[in-house]
């Protein structure tokens, strides 16, 4: 499934990097290290008083890697925008484990850095597209939304500071709640938005009747991608934050259709907002239509103010991730995985002989000079059934049967514990085995 991916992306142009797992809990949180469910990591280093924190997505750790290695015209060095990269590892999320999400996971990610083109944003939902094909999968969805629309939708409806929190925070907070949608149903959310804060530093958003109405209409927003755009267009007709991200979302459209993606894969939804807050503009989530309980499988956006945060300067950027374990689980709930043991090792030497040690050493040895991966069975329990069934448990295809009576006539047996198919060769002359069990096999192919 990995090599599947990384040749998708590749197909595209992206160079794989990495990053650490490490980083400095401001770098991953910003000012507010409460704000992220991540796990402290304990340090006796030189580092002061900072602490660290393992990485929660590959994102943030790209974007300080970015601000950390500009592009020097003079020495060559630092990198060179725009800029593709790949990245496939671990992060850690606080969470409490459930169906597809789990506390370590492995994300695999593409990022386009220094680009502010739509073109850049449509070649990420079309690699979202190719590598689901490239998977075997037909039914998905790629959504599709722009927070810009939303922005809008937050001056629509009149969001503004209440205590001590400010509008744009109060805005998030509506743009959170609205993701939710999926998870909780259209009247969970318009009852959540509706919640009166209990104190100054209270971000429920208190959204009174009219505010609901506006919403609403918006939400009911119905048809074809081009139909979609043109009702908010209607709504959103005096609001240039709102106009500005709906035109994006046409090019992004018009650039797919070159692209050859087809319409009934992308759907405008205007209630996609994303989780995190460093998106600036169009975002994407993809769903598995027969295997909805699993969430977003393959998202992301675009995120032009994340480097500022190291270097004070914006740095256009968007990109996607693959959640590579709940895709996985998705892939075997719906029967396209199939799982079982295999070994690492070909051939398994039963040790038959407890004092011969030095023989089936040098076996091994010689086999893995063949080329052969090779292992010694290591149990104190020498009888042939005890070996012979750990083999098979092992799911080796070979095994080497050599007792006291083959040591003396100088010979070994050669199982094939796929075939059933046996043969005894000289222990001098192995891969002579191997040549008679391919010949049997062809011929009781034939």
């Amino acid at each position: 499934m990995l090599y599947i991916i990384s040749q998708v992306f590749r197909s595209f142009g992206y160079n794989p990097i990495e990053t650490p797992i490490v980083e400095f809990a401001k770098v991953l949180t910003g000012a507010d290290e409460t704000s992220k469910n991540i796990f402290q990591v304990k340090s006796r280093g030189s580092h002061g008083d900072e602490s660290l924190a393992l990485r929660f997505d590959h994102t943030i750790p790209f974007a300080r890697f970015l601000s950390a290695n500009p592009y020097s015209e003079k020495n060559h060095t630092g990198v060179k925008l725009p800029w593709r990269r790949m990245v496939l590892g671990p992060v850690f999320r606080s969470d409490s484990p459930q169906k597809g999400r789990y506390r370590q996971f492995y994300q695999f990610d593409v990022d386009i850095a220094g680009s502010s083109l739509m073109l850049a944003d449509a070649e990420i939902i079309a690699i979202i597209y190719k590598t689901l094909k490239a998977l075997g999968l037909d039914r998905f969805v790629i959504k599709v939304n722009n927070r810009k629309i939303l922005n809008g939708l937050a001056e629509l409806i009149g969001i503004s500071d209440h205590g001590q929190v400010k509008a744009e925070d109060i805005t998030k907070e509506v743009m959170r709640i609205l993701d939710k949608i999926p998870k909780v149903g259209l009247p969970a959310v318009l009852v959540e938005l509706q919640q009166v804060p209990d104190n100054d530093y209270d971000l429920s958003p208190g959204l009174d009747v009219a505010a609901i109405k506006q919403i609403t209409r918006y939400l009911d927003i119905a048809g074809s991608n081009s139909e979609k755009i043109v009702q908010a267009e209607s709504i959103f007709q005096n609001i240039s934050i709102a106009t500005e991200g709906l035109s994006e979302l046409k090019e992004i459209l018009n650039h797919l259709n070159s692209l050859q993606i087809p319409e009934s894969a992308v759907e405008i939804n205007f209630s996609i907002a994303r989780g995190l807050d460093y998106y600036t503009g169009p975002v994407f989530e993809s769903f598995l239509l027969d295997a909805l309980e699993f969430g977003s499988i393959f998202s992301g956006g675009r995120y032009n103010d994340l480097v500022a945060r190291f270097t004070g300067s914006e740095l256009p950027s968007v990109g996607a991730s693959i959640g590579v374990d709940r895709l996985f689980s998705a892939l075997q709930h719906l029967g396209l995985v199939e799982v079982k043991q295999t070994a690492v090792s070909e051939v398994l030497i039963l040790r038959l002989a407890s004092n011969r040690d030095d023989y089936y050493l040098t076996i091994s040895d010689r086999l893995r000079k063949l080329g052969f991966k090779v292992e010694i069975c290591l149990l104190e329990d020498t009888t042939f059934k005890s070996q012979f069934n750990f083999a098979v448990s092992q799911a080796v295809n070979f095994v080497i049967i050599a007792g006291e009576d083959e040591i003396k006539r100088e010979v070994i047996k050669l199982k094939n514990l796929v075939t059933r198919q046996q043969v005894e060769v000289s222990n001098l002359n192995i891969i002579e085995g191997f040549t008679l069990l391919s010949k049997k096999s062809k011929h009781e192919e034939a």
